[in-house]
């Protein structure tokens, strides 16, 4: 029978408690294990997502904050639900915020549950939070509609796997390896060709790089230099060829893609787009200080809806809420709802009291309910429970699909430099190597000197003989 804002007092001290903890008789005890036996008074928000509340009986009937809740007063022995309220969510439109239903709120009871997010402006308004169990991180929530690609990126889908800093780096690898064969082995480059001068060596050694990446050609080199240079091309087309091979079949096909009105926060104030967030909750000083140049708006009656009619270019709401929401048709029935851009910063939540160290010795409440959660959280509990409310919830499942701008899974030249780099400084001790051979009176490179110093056609003949 409780009224929000009354002024009814339902804490405890917990000073005693404390104090006899710690006095003890020198043997080591569970901090949660000072709580066995004692009752707790307790505030619950309203909240449909995570608390299901039978308004006739006046009970709580379930929901994931309330299972939570009842696995801490299980592992701590403490009673709860005779000793508990309900309170509406505060009105906006009466001039109510959650920040001053919170502080009334824990001035009157010990605890206070909710989803309420761990910002800083709450941590200075001297609000202790427990454990946290929630990502309350806020992200922008629009509307998007789901668009099959353009014909021309279906087209020339095959060219996904890599970015396009990675082809012009391939291709420029191309001209590079043909200009360092056609100068370690010049007269073998003529060899090569049915007709052409020297001037056609550099050409015709591109296409025989480009033609061992198809396997169409490869390269005979004669000289050793030469041979660990075309060694260490080979290697490198090999290893790019199967990170292609393997990154083509995730990406040839093309599925559709997301579109909003907005792509992030930054597009928002580009377009002079407003942004609804609720008034007086979590982030609304938030978004004020961190976006000043942000179209703030408050519209009358919360929900999704002003996404639908355009009152709203997006709305700010936390991770944990909106993935519950997204799964259920009541709010997401035509898989029109997603998060759009990055999340705006990185914010978890739990319960709530009232930080007191010396007066009623709040803290020391809250530290041992804290103790069990962190118990819960190292055994699996949370992650089980979470997994088994999401599919309680949920009662549709909206596709994936690619974002406008989803390039993610092509590979870059950051994640391929190493073999391109591996084959430059092959090149060079190829190319140091070459010039050493070349030194007046050096053995190695004096008998293919020999056979090329005549005329080119009868290098051909002389090579043709000796290969047969």
């Amino acid at each position: 029978n409780d009224k929000k804002f009354g002024a009814q007092q339902r804490r405890h001290n917990w000073c005693q408690i404390e104090k006899d903890f710690w006095k003890g008789d020198g043997k080591p005890k569970k901090l949660q294990d000072s709580l066995q036996g004692r009752k707790v008074s307790v505030v619950v928000l309203e909240n449909p997502d995570y608390i299901r509340y039978n308004e006739t009986t006046g009970e709580i009937q379930g929901g994931f904050i309330a299972s939570v809740f009842e696995e801490v007063a299980n592992r701590t022995g403490m009673s709860w639900h005779q000793t508990t309220a309900y309170s509406a969510m505060p009105d906006s439109s009466k001039g109510e915020t959650y920040d001053g239903w919170i502080q009334w709120a824990m001035d009157h009871y010990d605890i206070v549950l909710g989803d309420f997010a761990a910002t800083a402006e709450r941590q200075g308004l001297g609000i202790r939070f427990g454990y946290p169990f929630l990502n309350e991180s806020p992200g922008l929530v629009a509307q998007v509609s789901m668009q099959d690609p353009p014909w021309y990126q279906t087209i020339f889908s095959w060219v996904r796997p890599f970015s396009g800093p990675l082809w012009c780096l391939i291709i420029l690898f191309f001209v590079f390896t043909g200009l360092i064969f056609s100068y370690l082995e010049p007269e073998k480059s003529i060899l090569y060709k049915e007709e052409g001068g020297a001037n056609h060596a550099f050409e015709h050694s591109v296409w025989l790089s480009v033609a061992s990446f198809t396997c169409g050609e490869k390269f005979k080199p004669h000289t050793r230099p030469a041979k660990l240079f075309v060694l260490s091309w080979t290697f490198t087309v090999s290893l790019i060829a199967a990170s292609y091979t393997a990154n083509l079949a995730s990406l040839l096909v093309m599925s559709g893609q997301q579109r909003a009105v907005i792509t992030g926060v930054e597009d928002a104030i580009q377009k002079n787009l407003p942004i609804c967030v609720w008034k007086g909750g979590a982030y609304d000083k938030f978004m004020q200080d961190r976006y000043p140049d942000l179209a703030l708006k408050y519209p009358k009656a919360w929900g999704y809806h002003n996404l639908r009619n355009g009152n709203c270019a997006a709305i700010v709401k936390d991770h944990t809420l909106f993935k519950i929401e997204k799964g259920q048709k009541r709010h997401n029935k035509g898989c029109d709802l997603d998060m759009v851009g990055s999340p705006l910063t990185e914010v978890y939540g739990s319960f709530v009291s009232k930080a007191d160290s010396a007066d009623l010795c709040m803290d020391f409440l809250m530290n041992a309910i804290t103790s069990a959660m962190h118990e819960m959280y190292t055994t699996g509990w949370f992650r089980t429970e979470k997994d088994k409310f999401y599919r309680e919830v949920h009662d549709i499942s909206c596709p994936k699909f690619e974002t406008e701008s989803s390039t993610s899974s092509s590979l870059k030249v950051a994640q391929t430099g190493g073999i391109f780099a591996l084959h430059l400084v092959t090149s060079i001790v190829c190319i140091l190597w070459h010039l050493l051979r070349q030194k007046p009176g050096s053995k190695n490179g004096s008998s293919y000197t020999e056979m090329t110093s005549t005329s080119p056609q009868r290098n051909v003949v002389r090579f043709t003989t000796s290969l047969d």
